[in-house]
């Protein structure tokens, strides 16, 4: 918990970074979802996939991978607390998760009320809540093993001699979370998918059942809580034992 609530203090005193972030990228699905032909960029185009898809995009950005170095001083005090480390990446997903996961939530169950399906929308419900999980900490891998400075574009410009790593790498590191978090999250779903469709009768071409759904739903919900624990127990492994990481983040002009 107190590791909670200093993420949520760091959250709210920068609200340009997570809470902006988060807001564009909704704003980002809602566009496409309304503007452009919907199997253009989403798998579930039904009215059930709204939230899920919602979800998905809130989720994929730099506020799930880069979450060591715009708080190195806490990770810094944290190095030789495996315990607290822990916590700490625990915090960031968790934080992440209670900006998110709420509204998806609430858009599946007005959904629900249109259509008049809440046992469907229910499993919806646990699919937006519990299934990113696994892909959040997937995803925060990407920081541990490549984290970046938060510094500004003037900085990044005066130190654009140093092209390779100051600029050429951050940038890779910018467009690199919008595939990271929908690989960790194909890679939750794809067992449960594969499954249904070895099994579903072959004249089936509607939706999913609702009791297929549900089961799919319960698998994924299982494979994401292991990639939790494998996650942190790598993120965690790295940190402490990659001494090159430390001195990084000692060292802002790193960039």
């Amino acid at each position: 918990m107190a590791a909670l609530r200093a993420e949520w203090i760091r959250i709210w005193r920068n609200p340009a970074d997570t809470l902006a972030t988060v807001a564009f990228n909704a704003v980002l699905m809602i566009g496409a979802w309304f503007l452009l032909p919907r199997n253009w960029l989403f798998e579930w185009t039904g009215p059930s996939g709204f939230a899920l898809a919602l979800a998905g995009w809130m989720y994929a950005d730099v506020t799930a991978t880069n979450v060591l170095a715009p708080d190195r001083e806490r990770v810094l005090a944290a190095l030789d607390d495996g315990d607290a480390l822990g916590a700490l990446l625990a915090a960031k997903a968790v934080a992440l998760w209670m900006l998110i996961a709420p509204i998806c939530a609430t858009i599946a169950v007005a959904v629900g009320f249109v259509e008049q399906d809440w046992l469907f929308t229910a499993v919806v419900v646990v699919a937006v809540a519990l299934c990113p999980f696994g892909a959040l900490a997937g995803s925060s891998l990407v920081g541990v093993f490549f984290p970046y400075h938060q510094r500004s574009l003037r900085w990044r410009w005066e130190q654009r001699d140093r092209w390779h790593t100051v600029v050429v790498r951050w940038l890779i590191l910018l467009v690199v979370p919008y595939g990271v978090f929908p690989a960790f999250s194909v890679a939750i779903a794809v067992v449960p998918v594969v499954l249904w469709r070895l099994m579903r009768p072959a004249d089936v071409h509607t939706r999913i059942g609702t009791a297929d759904f549900a089961l799919c739903v319960v698998l994924a919900v299982v494979i994401s809580a292991l990639m939790w624990v494998v996650a942190r127990r790598i993120a965690v492994s790295r940190i402490q034992r990659h001494e090159p990481f430390a001195a990084y983040l000692r060292d802002r002009d790193r960039g």
